[in-house]
């Protein structure tokens, strides 16, 4: 019982650690507003047309899942440390940090399909090269 407890409280611990991550979202920090990232007039990006909306969902999702990365990250690696030579936990840290590693391209992936996919857009229809931005 003990062993889980302590499990519990270093998951919990991990987790607070991501908690600055969040206080950085803030729009106003003199005022504590936190931005709409899809429509805000505060600093934000306002979705006007389709190109800016996918990069503001990509932008939000990234907002999200980075700290859970990290965290996973800082997990795969306690799985190492504790693994203390025994293959069967080694494989699993291996497992796990491989898949953190997947979620991360994943979310780079989405980075650069919404990029692509912007920039496409707006070139065929402004009609020339006009570069991408929100």
């Amino acid at each position: 019982m003990k062993k889980y407890s302590t499990q519990l409280i270093s998951l919990t611990a991990l987790i607070l650690m991501t908690f600055p991550v969040f206080s950085q979202a803030l729009c106003n920090p003199s005022s504590g507003t936190y931005c709409n990232p899809l429509n805000s007039g505060t600093g934000g990006v306002t979705a006007t047309d389709i190109p800016c909306f996918l990069l503001s969902i990509v932008d939000l999702v990234f907002l999200i899942g980075v700290p859970i990365i990290v965290m996973f990250i800082i997990y795969s690696g306690f799985l190492f440390v504790t693994a203390g030579g025994n293959e069967a936990k080694i494989s699993k840290a291996r497992t796990s940090f491989m898949w953190t590693m997947l979620g991360a391209l994943v979310l780079l992936g989405a980075k650069a399909i919404a990029l692509a996919v912007g920039t496409t857009i707006i070139s065929l229809g402004a009609g020339g090269g006009a570069p991408f931005s929100c």
